[in-house]
């Protein structure tokens, strides 16, 4: 494994290969971005119907335990802002499961085109690249943002307060490689997590807002967003999120888990190569989630 990293590192440092590779990523990216737009204005006209004007969209994955547990956390903790699910599931059942959940709990649900990017990062750039031009672009909301399917609300969360004042919200997260960019020798390039990401929509209209990773930059899913947006600005221009660490006792186990403001749990890699990825890991998780933050495993819609 150690040995196939280190070629493929060698392979991408070409510059010609690595030229053909951002070619090709773009190529995937813009025929996706094209897809479907009607569909996606039309769903922007649809929320424009429910008279909201503060949006939180999520890019659900594969995961509809996830999804049932975000949306019940969303209807018990948070407030003053519409919470949208946006699906880029590559299953159709956990589609029709995500689907069925958000139908439940009165949350607006929309269906991704097939998204012919498989890498996970690229694919969740891409995703939120069509809901920003195809949807939020349409409908000109005051504030708009991202919050990761696995990031879960446990106690009162009320973004647009924590936005009072501020051009933006999130986690703040550093450029990870040696990059040197523009503005200082001891600023590096930063951008804001795109699992928890708001902006006022009024102060970046017309700008061409990418929220696709920059490998060149060392800045992972909506890193892209360093020239139209964080390269501007200092981050004191937005309201910053803490990080901290929640302890949990599994069973056996005791693990921890980030904690974003002292209100968002994060699971981490719940799509993918995470813990909760193995099914008695999951169930003793979940069963604590519940239990301890959501009123209950009878609450729960999805059986793990």
């Amino acid at each position: 494994m150690r040995l196939s990293k280190k070629f493929v590192a060698a392979f991408r440092s070409n510059p010609v290969i690595y030229s053909l590779i951002l070619t090709r990523d773009w190529l995937v990216y813009r025929f996706f971005r094209l897809m479907s737009p009607a569909r996606g204005r039309a769903f922007a006209d649809e929320l424009r119907m429910t008279g909201a004007s503060r949006l939180c969209f999520v890019v659900a994955f594969n995961t509809p335990w996830v999804v049932d547990a975000l949306t019940k956390g969303w209807q018990k903790y948070a407030s003053g802002m519409l919470l949208v699910v946006v699906d880029n599931s590559r299953s159709p059942e956990a589609r029709r499961a995500i689907e069925m959940v958000c139908k439940a709990r009165g949350v607006p649900y929309f269906g991704l085109p097939r998204n012919p990017e498989r890498h996970p990062s690229r694919s969740h750039g891409n995703a939120m690249n069509w809901i920003y031009y195809n949807i939020v672009r349409h409908l000109k909301p005051e504030t708009f943002g991202f919050l990761d399917h696995d990031c879960l609300p446990i106690a009162p969360l009320d973004i647009s307060a924590r936005m009072a004042g501020k051009t933006g919200y999130g986690l703040k997260l550093i450029s990870a490689s040696n990059y040197k960019f523009t503005r200082s020798a001891d600023d590096p390039g930063w951008f804001l997590w795109a699992g928890l990401c708001f902006f006022r929509y009024h102060d970046f209209q017309g700008l061409a807002l990418d929220f696709r990773g920059n490998g060149a930059r060392g800045l992972d899913t909506g890193g892209s967003n360093w020239d139209p947006i964080y390269s501007r600005l200092s981050s004191d221009c937005f309201e910053l999120a803490s990080e901290g660490e929640l302890p949990i006792h599994l069973g056996q186990l005791d693990v921890k888990y980030q904690i974003l403001d002292g209100a968002m749990l994060h699971i981490g890699k719940a799509s993918y190569m995470g813990p909760s990825t193995a099914p008695e890991y999951r169930r003793l998780l979940t069963d604590h989630i519940w239990s301890r933050y959501l009123g209950g495993p009878s609450e729960r819609l999805i059986e793990v």
